[in-house]
């Protein structure tokens, strides 16, 4: 009984690992039209061996693609049959379990919906073979790593980012505005009051000098 609860345990555990394994894409920006830079991130080898390489297809969708420096990283372009392909060589093979993302630049197709998914096949070669993640079916062993035009990234922006950043700083703005209009008024307040209080003993005064002339 008690090794069928550490089987079970270990199945717990073991699910999240299996699900973190896949390689990710994660854009810096997601609305149609941008300029995105895409991180893939691989945190594993293939079956305990080192990566050494990672190719990455570009959709054809991707109106154009750049390359950015990634440290410990070779990057290339391949165009060949008109798919391009960014290639990603490793200066020393990186260890299992190490995680490291990889980055390029593409600029996002203007004219795509929102929902529109966008696969980057991704090949991982390994001291010893290699892992594709090519699989179109994200719920697969091997799904290739997309990107969900409009869907909102690892930082939480979506294509509608701007607008609430926008939306917040007027917020914040008017709320600010009223903090500093209710400061103005409690402040003003003593004023009023002693002025209030000066007015009624000048009135006093007032009657008290008339009241002393009758007599």
């Amino acid at each position: 009984m008690l090794a069928g609860a550490a089987a079970a345990a270990a199945l717990v555990l073991a699910a999240p690992v299996a699900a973190s394994a896949h390689v990710h894409a994660e854009p810096s920006s997601t609305e149609p039209g941008a300029r995105a830079d895409i991180a893939f991130a691989i945190g594993h080898g293939c079956d305990g061996s080192p990566t050494t390489a990672v190719e990455i297809e570009v959709p054809a969708e991707i109106a154009a693609v750049g390359l950015i420096a990634n440290p410990g990283w070779d990057v290339a372009i391949d165009t060949a049959d008109g798919t391009r392909t960014v290639v990603f060589t490793a200066d020393e093979p990186l260890p299992d379990g190490v995680r490291d993302t990889l980055e390029l630049s593409a600029t996002l197709p203007d004219d795509a919906a929102d929902g529109t998914v966008l696969a980057f096949p991704t090949r991982q070669v390994c001291e010893v073979g290699e892992s594709a993640w090519t699989d179109a079916d994200q719920a697969s062993d091997t799904p290739a790593p997309i990107v969900t035009i409009g869907a909102a990234d690892a930082h939480g922006r979506g294509a509608d980012a701007g607008h609430d950043a926008a939306a917040g700083a007027k917020g914040a703005d008017s709320d600010a505005s009223a903090a500093t209009a209710g400061d103005d008024g409690a402040a003003a307040m003593p004023i009023a009051i002693a002025a209030l209080v000066v007015a009624l003993a000048a009135a006093a005064l007032a009657a008290v000098a008339a009241v002393r002339r009758r007599a």
